[in-house]
């Protein structure tokens, strides 16, 4: 009777430790940076204002991620909304841009009249205004971006919050990067801009996307919701699924990225 006991103990005990394995292994899994599997994130910008193809993006059941705008009127519904959609959400953070004027920029963007305390207490009102974020990436700001002191200050608080942080690469002299790994915070670069004048011009753009993953690993795509993109992006990027399934390419958030 005895070893009968001892017997069932050792087969309980061996069952939840392969349990245990699996569940470490399947989590494991979910960074996708093995030599097999070949990723493409891709993030919509300018959501929080309610833009053109917000609801067509939204009966999208893939991992996509979603860069809100601050202090806009839907910034706050449009997080929440993403999140429930099972959507990752980041902050698109407004900076200014070397061409244009600062009439174009969204309220409270970081601009390079503001004093180092200014750009910290504007980029904690933003991140502050977009529940459930894991990261930012940058709306224009070409001219904040090639600022190491501006950039530093913005980058420190987003690790201090546990973010990552992707380079919109609006300019070729960005210093996102650079500052990224002095301070050590996760950073990504964009590889293409998906919107196009046509679906199928989107849909080319997302194999593209998907082939420069097949040659590095992973690629990284930004689309947009209103005027830039919309309707439009949103379903060329549709389009596009049963061929990314063909080529064996996966989309993830860039949370997962390696």
């Amino acid at each position: 009777m005895r070893v009968i006991i001892i017997k069932r103990t050792l087969i309980v005990v061996i069952v939840i430790v392969i349990l245990l394995v699996t569940g470490l292994y399947g989590a494991y899994t979910e960074v996708f940076n093995d030599n097999e599997q070949k990723v493409i994130a891709i993030i919509i910008d300018d959501f929080g204002n309610n833009g053109k193809g917000t609801e067509t993006f939204f009966k999208i059941k893939e991992r996509l991620t979603v860069a809100v705008l601050p202090n806009m009127p839907y910034t706050v519904e449009d997080a929440e909304r993403a999140h429930q959609n099972g959507f990752e959400v980041i902050v698109h953070l407004p900076m200014e841009p070397v061409k244009g004027k600062k009439s174009w920029l969204p309220p409270d963007s970081i601009t390079s009249d503001l004093s180092y305390n200014e750009v910290l207490k504007k980029t904690c009102k933003a991140f502050d205004q977009v529940p459930y974020a894991v990261g930012f990436n940058n709306h224009m700001g070409s001219k904040i971006t090639s600022d190491k002191n501006m950039m530093r200050i913005i980058l420190e608080e987003a690790k201090r919050r546990g973010y990552y942080v992707v380079d919109s690469k609006t300019t070729k002299n960005s210093v996102i990067d650079e500052v990224s790994e002095a301070i050590g915070i996760k950073h990504y670069d964009r590889d293409l801009f998906l919107d196009a004048k046509s679906e199928y011009g989107v849909y080319k753009q997302v194999i593209r996307l998907a082939e420069i993953a097949g040659e590095k690993g992973y690629a990284v795509g930004i689309g947009h919701v209103g005027p830039e993109g919309g309707t439009i992006t949103a379903r060329g990027i549709m389009d596009a699924l049963p061929e990314l399934e063909k080529m064996n390419i996966k989309i993830v958030y860039v949370s997962q990225l390696k």
